[in-house]
């Protein structure tokens, strides 16, 4: 066992993952940290915001170098992942989802772009799943339109167009260079930047934390950058995938928050039409699907979903 102690003298990032009812990820992701060795290491630091203590606790016997903070209640991702960074003395941090895995020359490279640029607050890897496809990892600040169109599909349409670049939701994940925002499933931040802006705004309980974070490093000049040179295994959706219908509505509530805050959408009306024709879509096609299988599975827990998102649209997320 490798033991990451806080006074290390070569140790200068902080690895903060946050956990949600994923015990065997979260075992996974440790795991493939004490068994690469990452140099540059300070401490480990795990946020358990799972609604009882003892499945964190087991994992943490097999990994007794690891600190584990645990907040009264579940204060949703970017409000854990402040108090990991606080917890940490690093002069950078890397934020974890618990279902990430290092790969191997992660950290260094991502210490590495942090050191070359002292203009950026923020580094991403290229994210991949288990087979090691290329997840998207970093993207195009979200408006309206941009997100009706990836939603719906609509955007693989234009590819070939000359609307195709500006369309595309995502960015070339072979090309490092500035972006507007990398996904919060594994990002490096520099200390002194994050908590300038203060941290995380922990209003987001969950989605578009990390969007609404690159935006404000932006607006005070800081930069943010993604690099291939690092890769970090990423199994995706692994604590919402039991709530899936719950967590879209979470999803557009957020994306209103930023909307209201950053965007260009008076009364978020562009934004309130978007979300009404994505859900109806969703809702139509769960229901051609329904009737094609002869299955009424679920048609009422689906429909009060879809009128409960449409209905927040409609009164502008104000409740």
């Amino acid at each position: 066992m490798i033991a990451y102690r806080s006074d290390a003298p070569e140790g200068r990032l902080d690895i903060v993952i946050v956990n949600y009812e994923t015990p065997d990820l979260l075992d996974e992701c440790l795991r493939s940290i004490t068994s690469l060795s990452p140099t540059g290491v300070r401490d480990v630091i795990v946020v358990d915001n799972s609604r009882s203590p003892e499945s964190a606790e087991l994992v943490m016997r097999d990994h007794p170098s690891v600190r584990l903070l645990r907040p009264a209640t579940n204060v949703g991702y970017g409000g854990a992942a402040n108090r990991g960074v606080a917890a940490g003395s690093g002069e950078y941090a890397l934020v974890l989802n618990a279902d990430a895995q290092l790969h191997a020359g992660a950290v260094e490279a991502l210490i590495d772009e942090l050191d070359v640029h002292p203009d950026t607050g923020i580094v991403g890897p290229r994210l991949v799943d288990r087979h090691c496809r290329v997840q998207p990892s970093c993207g195009r600040f979200p408006a309206a339109g941009r997100m009706l169109l990836h939603e719906t599909g609509l955007w693989k349409a234009l590819r070939s167009t000359r609307l195709g670049a500006r369309t595309r939701p995502f960015f070339d994940l072979d090309a490092p260079g500035v972006v507007p925002w990398v996904m919060g499933a594994a990002l490096a931040v520099r200390r002194r930047e994050f908590d300038a802006v203060g941290g995380f705004d922990p209003a987001y309980f969950m989605y578009y934390e990390e969007v609404d974070l690159c935006r404000r490093l932006a607006t005070k000049g800081t930069l943010t950058r993604f690099t291939p040179a690092a890769t970090i295994g990423h199994v995706g959706g692994a604590s919402t995938a039991q709530n899936r219908a719950p967590m879209r509505r979470e999803m557009f509530r957020s994306l209103a928050r930023y909307t209201r805050h950053h965007g260009r959408d008076p009364g978020l009306l562009r934004l309130r039409l978007a979300v009404v024709a994505i859900a109806s879509a969703e809702f139509c096609r769960d229901v051609l699907v329904r009737v094609g299988r002869r299955s009424r599975t679920s048609a009422g827990r689906r429909g009060s979903v879809w009128r409960a998102i449409v209905g927040d649209a409609l009164e502008g997320w104000n409740k």
